[in-house]
């Protein structure tokens, strides 16, 4: 097999790998870049980011918003340049019109990714980038002052080498080629989580709520701590808690489990609800006609959630109203306030948009994300042990690292 040499190699051609390829190109428009991708053509996970239309930034990025150790300093640093509005300002210059949603939310004024791609890819012809798709590297090997990369049917020899490839695991749980390669060079890696993700809970009870989406408050306990709170539509699955306010929380209840809190009227107090409950008790009580059980929650929620309620209380369905205690409506009112479910340790990857962990972030200088120990050798995105909220901001990091890493070339 013939050695092709070139100036660099960026593994993955999903956004950081795209964006890091084009900054670079344009700073060396004489050197020879190749982007190699395992799928059969580039940025296909771009095109399913934010339901189709690519939520590609967040105004209000800052290292709040993201997770790893030593994630806070390499934030901090990066922004102070490649900022979110570096980054929509470069999109521009690309041709990509966008705005932001009353969120904070980026998007493409078109609301679809494929306008990311699309202005993307167009600056790569423009620069002769080449694509090799459907090429798994199977080896990297140091060499002189560069790197050689193997795949099946070709033989590269880059000066310098970037890694762009997602840390995802695939449907077996293994680790992604490209991780398994930085570990064998010697780089310290951070162990895989899916993140922003369904957090999968015991038993069957979400199994009659399925789809029913609710606003709420939701709350992740570890050994009886509060972890982290958060609040916005909750959505139930079949066996599974679901909606960006969950996502935000499944990074740590995926790596350790823990307790789901669900508070079902969050604007409400414990002696409110109570107080409701109690009131409509009362008026059902009147009249020739007796209600049941479930009749107190009429207006108040989804008859489903009205069951499930009452069954995670023991309350009969099929019981009286007026005949529901007043210890059974102070369970009640504490439920509604703090629904609990036991959330599962979870390493399935197959609904999760964001991978934790990969390259420990001490291994990379953050000006330039270059390799400490191995020089010309770069580590951007997905790669490493650094991930963010459910809003944009995986992306943002995405492209922010990119540029820096295509600059830096």
């Amino acid at each position: 097999m013939k050695q092709e040499r070139i100036y660099a190699a960026i593994i993955g051609g999903g956004a950081s790998g795209l964006m890091c390829a084009v900054k670079a190109a344009e700073r060396h428009t004489d050197k020879r870049f190749v982007i190699i991708e395992k799928a059969d053509r580039v940025g296909k996970k771009l095109l399913v980011t934010g339901n189709g239309r690519c939520n590609l930034t967040h105004l209000d990025a800052g290292a709040q918003s993201y997770h790893g150790e030593g994630s806070e300093e390499l934030i901090n640093i990066l922004f102070e340049k490649y900022s979110t509005g570096a980054v929509t300002d470069y999109f521009h210059r690309l041709g990509l019109l966008t705005h932001a949603d009353s969120e904070g939310r980026v998007y493409p004024l078109s609301n679809q990714s494929s306008s990311v791609l699309d202005v993307l890819r167009r600056r790569a012809a423009e620069l002769e980038i080449e694509e090799v798709c459907s090429a798994e590297v199977m080896g990297i090997q140091k060499s002189g002052q560069g790197y050689e990369i193997f795949t099946p049917e070709r033989h590269f020899y880059a000066q310098k080498l970037i890694i762009a490839a997602g840390g995802r695991a695939d449907h077996a749980g293994r680790e992604s080629g490209s991780r398994e390669l930085l570990r064998m060079m010697g780089l310290a890696t951070v162990k895989s989580t899916p993140s922003l993700s369904p957090i999968k809970v015991k038993g069957d009870l979400t199994r009659s709520l399925k789809g029913i989406r609710t606003d709420s408050s939701v709350s992740l306990y570890q050994d009886g701590e509060l972890i982290k709170k958060e609040r916005g539509e909750l959505q139930f699955a079949d066996g599974a808690l679901s909606g960006i306010c969950v996502f935000d929380l499944s990074r740590e209840a995926n790596k350790n489990g823990g307790e789901i809190s669900v508070n079902l009227l969050p604007d409400f107090s414990f002696e409110e609800i109570y107080n409701e409950l109690k009131e409509r008790q009362a008026a059902h009580t009147k009249g020739s006609v007796q209600p049941q059980a479930t009749d107190i929650f009429v207006g108040m929620f989804h008859k489903n959630i009205g069951l499930a309620l009452l069954k995670s209380c023991g309350i009969r369905p099929s019981s009286l109203c007026k005949d529901i205690s007043d210890k059974e409506l102070k369970k009640l009112a504490s439920t509604i306030g703090d629904w609990r479910f036991t959330a599962e340790p979870c390493r399935d990857f197959k609904k999760a948009q964001v991978t934790a962990g990969g390259v420990k972030l001490s291994e990379i200088d953050p000006h330039t994300f270059e390799v400490k120990k191995h020089r010309g050798l770069y580590v951007i995105g997905e790669a490493l042990d650094i991930d963010g909220d459910c809003g944009g901001y995986n992306l943002q990091f995405a492209f922010a690292s990119a540029m820096c890493a295509g600059d830096s070339l």
